[in-house]
């Protein structure tokens, strides 16, 4: 059975993007017909594993003539599949031309909803202000002119009330919709007044990671760690506010964005030792990290799923995470880590001190979360179970 997975990286390489690419290495693995479909970014490091591979690129949506007779094209390239499988998220209008024209063989692997367009329902904000990243993914896929426009003051309302429309418009017409956690299964059966909720899939981690967490790396080091871009949705300052609250408390952050300056004004500020490291495309590197850190943050205002805390869980690292979204479906509070407010500093920087003063609970956290991991969110299982989804 043939299959086309198909990925659009919104202008960085994340979790979404380990995820479809480890899902897709695992599908060839196991000699499934997959071929996969990208645009953006790949790191060096995936670009060497997947040498070899037939990687196919996927045309641009900007209306023109010439570009539509391209997108008919790859069209018809897809209609040869058996199954097409959207991971996580390509742009709307490619969406929206799959589904009116190959809806009847199209599953939707869902990561996040169309976040532009249902911001105002998940956290009451415009989009623009919680994800700075937006403009530069505009710009990319759709050209600067047009960008400003439909991001403009002027405008931006009537913007998301076209995208609520035309997702809603796609969605429809997908055969199937799998998400990547029980809160976001919730979440789009509400939104797009589905009659059932759909299928959950947890996704896995990349088993390059889960190689190297066995591998020694001289012992633990002084610092919390936080995996993410440097973005409002992160909260990486609420990771700084908390942490001011809380004696030798130093913060590694391994991500890049437009809040770099402002970080390091706030960690000055507060007196909090903080390291950004900027993004890692090296997965030696990465578990590194992991490897020493003392524990784990993740403390999103919201989170559809989040890797990190099963990235570090298979380092035998308890994660501090956030309340909003999926990554209570991973952390067992009190067990394999704490859940939070990610607004309640107090709290945060109380849960900081429990695990900073105790080696012993940290150790024993770590290794029931790892234990967890290993049971509930390898890339084998998750990689079967959306074979099965995509099969049935």
């Amino acid at each position: 059975m043939p299959i086309a997975i198909i990925h659009q990286s919104y202008g960085r390489f994340g979790g979404a993007e380990r995820v479809a690419l480890a899902h897709y290495e695992q599908l060839r693995r196991i000699n499934v017909d997959a071929t996969l479909f990208w645009s953006g970014l790949i790191t060096p490091g995936w670009q060497a594993r997947l040498n070899g591979y037939d990687i196919r690129t996927i045309p641009s949506t900007v209306p023109s003539p010439r570009r539509l007779a391209t997108m008919m094209r790859f069209l018809r390239e897809l209609s040869r599949y058996d199954s097409i499988i959207i991971h996580h998220h390509v742009d709307p209008l490619l969406a929206l031309y799959i589904a009116k024209n190959l809806g009847k063989k199209t599953i939707w692997y869902s990561g996040s909803m169309f976040e532009l367009a249902w911001e105002r329902w998940i956290t009451g904000e415009d989009y623009r202000s919680i994800s700075r990243t937006v403009k530069q993914t505009s710009e990319e896929y759709y050209g600067r002119p047009l960008s400003s426009l439909v991001l403009s003051d002027r405008v931006f309302e009537q913007t998301v009330r076209l995208a609520r429309a035309v997702d809603i418009h796609a969605v429809k017409r997908y055969s199937k919709i799998v998400a990547n956690s029980k809160f976001l299964s919730r979440f789009l059966k509400r939104i797009y007044k589905l009659n059932d909720a759909p299928p959950v899939v947890y996704p896995g981690p990349d088993p390059m990671l889960a190689q190297l967490s066995s591998k020694d790396f001289a012992g633990e080091g002084d610092y919390m760690l936080a995996v993410g871009p440097l973005i409002p949705l992160k909260n990486v300052d609420g990771m700084i506010q908390a942490a001011s609250k809380v004696p030798s408390a130093r913060l590694v952050v391994v991500g890049e964005g437009q809040e770099r300056f402002s970080l390091k004004e706030s960690a000055l500020r507060l007196r909090v030792p903080l390291q950004l490291k900027g993004n890692s495309h090296s997965e030696e590197e990465l578990a590194m990290l992991y490897s020493r850190c003392m524990f784990h943050v993740h403390l999103s205002l919201y989170e559809p799923f989040g890797l990190t805390p099963v990235e570090a869980g298979l380092f035998k690292k308890p994660s501090i995470v956030t309340d909003q979204g999926g990554p209570p479906e991973i952390i067992v509070n009190g067990e394999t880590g704490f859940i939070v407010d990610p607004r309640d500093y107090g709290m945060i920087a109380k849960r900081m001190m429990e695990l900073l003063s105790n080696p012993e609970l940290r150790h024993e956290m770590g290794m029931k979360a790892r234990r967890r991991v290993l049971e509930n969110f390898t890339l084998e299982r998750s990689t079967k179970e959306l074979l099965a989804e995509i099969e049935s």
